[in-house]
């Protein structure tokens, strides 16, 4: 996310929210109900069919697993799902929805050599919710389809998942859209096919992601394709009728790969490009291999310093927070301080603002507080954005 919330009042630095009510959370400083200790998906393959007209989701999510203790039982991250189905290996199993979980019976002799397959039949009429956190997750509507901004526990409100960002996995997810709709997910576009009615899209990632990294998309999009530094495949989503007013952002990733690869390293995944979604203004995502915006923001078509900095920040997200994923959301830090750091890097690079300056301006500016060690309430706060970059700057 581009943007630190406004400041808030509310619990002290490191305070938590309450566990939930099934005592298999992972315990997270912050989020102690999310994920299970137990387990560690290796993939997710997620067959999703969604009608903007109806606005219902139909799908089936199938989570290949590794225990890591012995359990007769596992959970998963889900609310506000209604399961239809639940399988383990192929086999029918048991299972019960509690408030924030879908808690699966392992049936006997299911798991023995330590894996199982869960296949989740189930059904959601989604809309976004507020996080802890004070901001909107989850699944959103728009005009013409929909998107998604997960970030931090919003996935497990549209599919089963482990949703903490401890447990990356590979990921395979098929989207269906009626005829003429695009469906876009991170990784590689595997197949596309139109059936009666509907437009099918499978798409791939291939390097291990945390489950608020995910995006799904869908709308009257146009896959805009070309080849980045290194032979990275470029593969951007834009709304038709915007590619002329988009062309000069799409014309940019090059240069600011090429920038960031010169700090952090070669750019760490197979793909990249940015999506321009129809959402309220202020939205910046970074999610893995493909970074969402908002269209508004970006309408005049022009290359200057808000739109730079936007495009800069989610882009130096995919080294920090997306190759590299704390292990615990109280060290959100270490995304967004690189992320808003990069952004001031690249301003400098462009003669927009210089690093100094705005590390000057983020010092007198930077409030009480510690950014390693923010409360649920401003996780995305002040300190954990422009605070945290004014330590990169001194440690620099």
């Amino acid at each position: 996310i581009s943007t630190p919330s406004p400041a808030t009042t509310g619990p002290e630095p490191g305070e938590t929210l309450p566990s939930g009510p099934s005592g298999d959370g992972l315990g997270d400083e912050l989020f102690p109900a999310l994920g299970n200790p137990g387990i560690d998906v290796d993939h997710y393959s997620l067959d999703l069919h969604y009608d903007p007209a109806t606005d219902l989701i139909e799908a089936t999510m199938t989570v290949a697993l590794a225990l890591t203790e012995q359990r007769p039982e596992v959970t998963l991250d889900a609310v506000g799902l209604l399961v239809d189905s639940v399988s383990v290996d192929g086999e029918d199993a048991e299972y019960a929805m509690e408030p924030e979980k879908v808690r699966v019976v392992l049936p006997a002799g299911s798991a023995d050599d330590g894996e199982a397959e869960i296949a989740i039949g189930y059904q959601v009429d989604p809309s976004p919710t507020t996080s802890a956190v004070g901001l909107p997750s989850g699944w959103f509507d728009t005009a013409g389809g929909s998107y998604v901004l997960n970030e931090p526990d919003g996935a497990r409100t549209w599919m089963p998942c482990n949703d903490h960002p401890s447990d990356k996995a590979t990921y395979d997810i098929t989207i269906t859209v009626p005829t003429g709709l695009t469906g876009v997910a991170n990784g590689e576009l595997v197949e596309h096919r139109t059936e009666e009615g509907a437009e099918v899209w499978h798409w791939r990632e291939s390097a291990p992601m945390a489950t608020y990294l995910v995006l799904v998309l869908t709308g009257d999009y146009e896959l805009v394709t070309g080849t980045g530094p290194h032979g990275v495949a470029i593969e951007s989503a834009i709304l038709r009728e915007d590619i002329p007013v988009m062309q000069p952002f799409l014309d940019s990733i090059d240069d600011q790969i090429a920038f960031f690869e010169e700090w952090f390293g070669p750019y760490p995944f197979a793909d990249y490009g940015i999506a321009m979604t129809d959402s309220d203004p202020g939205l910046a995502m970074e999610n893995q291999g493909l970074s969402m915006f908002s269209r508004t923001d970006f309408g005049s078509g022009v290359l200057y310093e808000t739109t730079e900095m936007l495009l800069s920040h989610e882009l130096a997200h995919q080294w920090f927070g997306d190759a590299v994923t704390p292990a615990r959301w109280i060290d959100i830090w270490l995304n967004e301080s690189f992320a808003t750091y990069g952004e001031w890097m690249w301003l400098d690079h462009v003669g927009i603002a210089t690093l100094g300056s705005r590390a000057e301006s983020a010092l007198a500016d930077r409030p009480p507080g510690s950014s390693a060690s923010p409360p649920v309430t401003d996780l995305f706060g002040y300190n954990s954005y422009y605070g945290g970059a004014v330590v990169l700057h001194a440690l620099r």
